[in-house]
């Protein structure tokens, strides 16, 4: 702060010297302007007499009066005269000295009324120093979450709304917006499956239970829903129900893109719940599904539920998409845990730094394959569909929040367009 006021201080002065500098010299030199002035006027007249006098105007007799009469006036003007200099010389002194007194005054004073005081204050710079969207991202759950309340049937609004809370890291909020969600539209394949994947997440990501009997109902609404077909295969694979997770998973391949990186992901997954069965002892006959190609391929760990609502395996949703992979540096290893929690999203390259996709999962997860799409959004104004070019970030984060904090690990993209496949994220760097 000491600093900031001596520099303040070196300021007003440096401007100080630009003005006062000029009128003291004018001051200065302005002293004897009347005098001279005077002086030239009366030799000019005293030119003039001589002049008429020359040319028979004045008569002879006249020149000593007229030259009387004009020495008596040059007395007057020139002792009046002498007092203005040193009336005029004192004039800049006197406004050099106001000015040098208000103008700090008036600045420090209008600064301390409209300016930041406390600008150089450590604490107020860190906090300037978080980055914007993380506190724009907190405000906008906020006015959703307001708008909802009084719009209790918008089953779309109420969804973006579970869907934000789940990625802002408030999973209790997450889980009464589901409900809401399931009261309203109890029929509705997509509220179900997110409901059921969010219920299986605060539990430590165990399906049994509710969660598998909300799936189950997603799957009687809409038979080829890919999220609901992937928390199944999920479910009956972790109760060990090798052939039950095998049927889903081979419907799962039925509903995706053929040829797309989901359809890869499925046969690889196909292939570990087979070669599961096996080490266990209850072999299954060779899938319907032809396994994926093994050049570049890597052995998928066991399949975990969605990370958040909308997260692939999911249906096709409108616009275009950015895929890819997220890995940890080899040197950060030892800086995460398991339970420490894993972000990926999209952001605009230029502008806003509000994320137009989130997706959320654990840092056990890493590597993890990804792919965001506008239905992972936090507003249908902003879109990664409709985005020129956006930046693709990962963060692993201890405390699980959606405001970066010191300690976190991080990794960024170059800007990439929607479309863009094969986006690869190295985890690298510390948050200081």
């Amino acid at each position: 702060m000491l600093t900031f006021w001596i520099a303040a201080a070196l300021m007003i002065v440096a401007a100080l010297a630009f003005v006062l500098v000029p009128l003291l010299r004018r001051g200065a030199a302005s002293g004897p302007t009347v005098r001279d002035a005077n002086l030239a006027i009366l030799r000019g007249q005293r030119q003039e007499i001589d002049a008429d006098v020359a040319l028979g105007l004045l008569p002879t007799d006249s020149r000593e009066t007229a030259i009387a009469e004009l020495a008596a006036r040059a007395d007057e003007d020139l002792a009046a005269a002498a007092d203005a200099p040193e009336a005029q010389a004192r004039r800049p002194w006197v406004t050099a000295g106001l000015l040098v007194l208000l103008v700090p005054a008036i600045a420090v004073g209008f600064y301390l009324w409209v300016g930041i005081p406390q600008v150089t204050d450590p604490k107020v710079l860190a906090a300037a120093g978080a980055e914007p969207g993380d506190h724009q991202i907190e405000q906008m759950v906020a006015d959703l979450e307001a708008r909802m309340k009084a719009r209790p049937d918008d089953v779309q609004g109420w969804m973006l709304l579970a869907r934000s809370f789940a990625a802002t890291n408030k999973p209790q909020k997450a889980l009464e917006a589901y409900a809401h969600l399931a009261r309203i539209a109890p029929q509705d394949a997509s509220v179900l499956a997110d409901y059921a994947d969010a219920l299986a997440l605060s539990r430590g990501r165990n399906l049994a239970g509710e969660p598998t009997d909300l799936v189950m109902r997603a799957l009687q609404a809409d038979p080829r829903h890919s999220k609901a077909l992937a928390l199944a295969g999920t479910a009956k694979l972790n109760s060990g129900d090798f052939a039950a997770s095998l049927g889903f998973w081979e419907r799962l391949h039925d509903v995706v893109p053929p040829g797309s990186e989901d359809a890869t992901e499925v046969r690889n997954i196909i292939e570990d719940v087979r070669a599961r069965a096996a080490a266990a002892g209850k072999p299954l006959p060779a899938s319907r599904v032809a396994a994926a190609p093994a050049l570049g391929r890597t052995a998928p760990a066991a399949p975990a539920i969605a990370a958040v609502p909308g997260a692939s395996p999911k249906a096709a949703v409108g616009g275009k998409t950015v895929s890819g992979i997220v890995r940890l540096a080899p040197a950060l290893a030892g800086k995460t845990a398991p339970t420490d929690t894993l972000f990926i999203y999209a952001r605009a390259a230029t502008g806003s730094r509000i994320p137009l996709a989130i997706l959320r999962g654990g840092a056990g997860e890493l590597p993890r394959a990804f792919e965001l799409d506008d239905s992972m959004g936090m507003t249908p104004a902003a879109q990664l569909s409709t985005t020129p070019s956006v930046i693709i970030e990962a963060r692993v984060s201890k405390a699980g929040g959606a405001v970066t904090q010191p300690g976190d690990l991080v990794g960024t993209s170059q800007p990439v367009a929607p479309g863009a496949k094969g986006v690869a994220i190295v985890i690298d760097q510390v948050v200081p």
